[in-house]
Formats: structure tokens, C-alpha cells, sequence
């Protein structure tokens, strides 16, 4: 069985209402169809936060070394943004961390504005003192800030072994395509981002943003270990989506 933490990016469960609040934060985030805009397909264009703007950042519990990781991991983005971390205490914020044993997920960009109540991002802490705790960190703050997997990238190249993944995940040898385990690896693994959506560069196997991808998952010698810094195509990524303003 596979016993890696995996991260859950979650999304709106109404896209209309998802568009709408994102171009009221960022008028920007306004779908675009001009082939010149060339992004990566790990974010989707309609849910950046307005640049230049301070995002409120509320821990709804955790212990004070667990506060003090989160904000020197999540701080390695601020280099490559316009935008300011304002971390604070209580339940209001607009991303709200809670901290769960083994747990990650983080809502995509403004979406955290749709969720009322509770967390918009959750972090375990187990891994609070080795640098995958850092890893996680980053990772759901790039989701936090409008990025999404980078191996469900539309030109992905990973040479899976399905019958490998499906057997690590506990999926039944026989199980069809309604299968809700088998749903639930082929959404989290094998179903790609739709390329008719949004404008890409190339698929960025160095990216905080990526699974770890097993050998035993894969044919012929493929195999990633989660990233432990931003890449260089995460920073110009995030650098384009918060541009500071043009000097005069």
C-alpha cells in the first residue's frame, strides 16, 4: 500500500459562483483566450489574489513551533509575489490554517473566499522537524495562491504502470471505471488538466507543485521525489501572476 502523504487540492463545487468572486478580488482573472498569455497549467487564470494586496493569514490552532514553521516555509514565496503574509491569530482571515495528524489539502486561490466556516488550507505537523514539512508547506501555499498539480499537466510525459498505481492504492484488480476507489487514483493521478482551458508552458517536473512519483509506478527508470524548493519556473510562474507595478 502506498503510505505517503498526498495533498488534496480542493475546488468549488460551483465554478459560476467560483468565477464570479475571483474577478470581483482580481478583474484580471477574466478568462482570456489570447494565445500571447502563456502560463502554466498548474493554475487556472480566475483565481489570483490581487496583487499588491495583504492576505490575512489566521492559524485556528496548532503550537507556536508549528506557527513558526508554516510562516518561514510559506515565506519563500513572498521573493517572487506582489502580495504581503499577514500571519494572525483567531478565526478570521482569508486563508485559515488548521493543522490535522497527516493531513494537506488547501482550497485553489480565491476560492478560499467561498468557504464561510472552517480552515481553507489544512497542514500536518508530524513532519514538523524534516524538510518535508517544508515541502508541504510550500505546496499548499502554491494552491493557496492559484496553482494546481503539476502532474496533471496537459502535456505531462510520466510513463505510469496504472495496473502498479492502482495496485498501491488498494484498487481492486478487477475493478471498472465506477469504481470509487479507482475514481478516486485516476482524479488524483491520470485525469489531466483540459488544455482547451488554459494556456501552458512546458511541464515542469522540478515544481514544488508536483507529486512524488514512485519507480515501482512507473516504466522504464522514472521516478520524482517531492521537490524541496521552488523552481525556477514556480518563481517566474508566480512573478507573472503578482507583477508589481511597471516603473516609470
Amino acid at each position: 500500500m502506498n503510505d505517503l502523504p498526498y495533498c488534496f487540492s480542493e475546488h468549488s463545487v460551483d465554478p459560476t459562483t467560483s468565477y464570479e468572486v475571483a474577478i470581483t478580488e482580481n478583474p484580471a482573472n477574466r478568462q482570456s483566450t489570447s494565445s500571447s498569455r502563456k502560463k502554466r497549467a498548474v493554475a487556472r487564470h480566475t483565481k489570483f489574489w490581487a496583487p499588491g494586496r495583504t492576505l490575512r493569514i489566521a492559524f485556528l490552532n496548532g503550537g507556536q513551533a508549528f506557527k513558526d514553521g508554516v510562516k518561514a516555509a510559506a515565506s519563500n514565496w513572498l521573493p517572487h509575489i506582489n502580495l504581503k503574509f499577514d500571519f494572525v491569530e483567531g478565526e478570521e482571515g482569508d486563508i485559515r490554517i488548521r493543522t490535522e495528524p497527516s493531513t494537506y489539502w488547501s482550497n485553489i486561490g480565491t476560492d478560499a473566499l467561498l468557504t464561510e466556516d472552517g480552515p481553507t488550507m489544512v497542514i500536518g505537523d508530524w513532519m514538523l522537524h524534516i524538510p518535508l514539512f517544508n515541502h508541504y508547506v510550500m505546496h499548499e501555499f502554491g494552491h493557496a495562491l492559484g496553482a494546481e498539480h503539476e502532474h496533471l499537466h496537459p502535456e505531462m510525459t510520466i510513463p505510469w504502470n496504472k495496473k502498479a498505481v492502482y495496485a498501491a492504492h488498494g484498487v481492486p484488480e478487477d475493478a471498472s471505471e465506477d469504481n470509487f476507489q479507482r475514481r478516486e487514483v485516476d482524479q488524483r493521478y491520470f485525469n489531466l488538466l483540459d488544455a482547451s482551458e488554459v494556456n501552458y508552458s512546458p511541464y515542469d517536473p522540478l515544481s514544488i507543485m508536483h507529486y512524488p512519483i514512485l519507480q515501482q509506478w512507473t516504466e522504464g527508470d522514472f521516478q520524482i521525489w517531492h521537490n524541496f524548493s521552488l523552481s525556477e519556473k514556480d518563481k517566474a510562474f508566480m512573478s507573472k501572476a503578482y507583477p508589481y507595478p511597471e516603473s516609470e
